[in-house]
């Protein structure tokens, strides 16, 4: 574990579901941390060379407990509960659009539909809807080009990205993109000289800027303020390397979380007591309380014990 000190710590202040997950993609190993937000201390979850270790795009999908991440076209998916067990376990699929393969830069998870929304930085740049079991995209709208849209997230039932550049009267920043409507809505600028930041992940009413790093030359993520387009603090960052590309999402149940609280949100629920009968007995699972490596009677007395709490 490596711990961090936190900037403007009172500013950022959040409630017990405080976990941001960020990687990049730079050379040799590149870990993929958790970032516990009320305290500033990452850890990695996932460590490695591999491609797989390094996304250009990221998104959680918090209801199935899947950590999705491409590199180029390549997607892959992570049971959350593999991360958690020490064992991260993936199935990996290509990325295609009419029938050939394609990139994408940022990625964000829809919870209504069930599918990922992705931007693409080169022809044809867009939105698009990524269908994930087969890895098909649809393109959603082809917004101006004069954006160069990257950090991509789907909270609120809004979908935000960053753009490293905008049309003529803009400027770089955090934008609301309406792709049914076909409309963009500027939220917040970049901070000081800041000109390329490709993560981003949205909770609640903060949006995190993720640079690629690395910490000696980027030191700092950017936490802002969604209502008010103000940054209210910073939090280190811990790369080591240089990327290209960084990515960025939220997904509670990869970090600290509170007793018999399975999947990190922060309320004892039938969820939780649904996770923990589903999966008793399992030797890999969210809701190995203990990390005894079992499911058993005492992982069900503590969500038991805990129900309720939180909500």
């Amino acid at each position: 574990m490596k711990g961090i000190l936190i900037a403007a710590l009172a500013a950022v202040g959040l409630g017990a579901s405080a976990q941001l997950i960020v990687g990049n993609d730079q050379s040799g190993v590149a870990p993929i941390y958790v970032i516990d937000v009320n305290t500033g201390i990452a850890s990695p979850i996932i460590t490695g060379s591999a491609n797989a270790n390094k996304p250009w795009g990221m998104a959680a999908d918090n209801v199935n407990h899947i950590l999705y991440l491409n590199n180029g076209g390549q997607l892959y998916a992570y049971s959350m509960a593999s991360i958690r067990c020490g064992n991260p376990t993936f199935t990996q699929t290509t990325l295609t659009y009419n029938a050939g393969t394609v990139n994408y830069v940022g990625l964000g998870f829809n919870p209504n539909t069930g599918k990922l929304m992705g931007t693409r930085n080169i022809a044809t740049e867009a939105v698009y809807e990524i269908d994930v079991t087969t890895g098909v995209g649809t393109l959603l709208w082809a917004y101006p080009t004069t954006f160069d849209m990257g950090g991509v997230e789907y909270a609120n039932d809004k979908l935000y990205c960053l753009s490293d550049t905008a049309p003529t009267g803009n400027v770089r920043g955090l934008y609301e993109v309406d792709y049914i409507g076909t409309t963009t809505t500027f939220i917040s600028g970049y901070p000081g000289t800041e000109t390329d930041i490709d993560g981003l992940a949205v909770h609640g009413n903060n949006a995190y800027y993720v640079s690629d790093g690395p910490m000696g030359t980027q030191a700092n993520f950017y936490v802002y303020d969604i209502p008010s387009g103000t940054q209210v603090g910073t939090l280190p960052s811990p790369f080591t390397g240089s990327g290209t590309f960084s990515a960025a999402t939220w997904a509670p149940a990869l970090g600290p979380r509170g007793r018999g609280d399975v999947n990190g949100d922060g309320c004892v629920n039938d969820t939780d007591l649904a996770i923990a009968l589903s999966d008793f007995g399992s030797n890999c699972s969210l809701a190995d309380m203990n990390n005894d490596g079992v499911v058993d009677d005492i992982d069900l007395a503590e969500v038991l014990a805990a129900f309720g709490e939180g909500c």
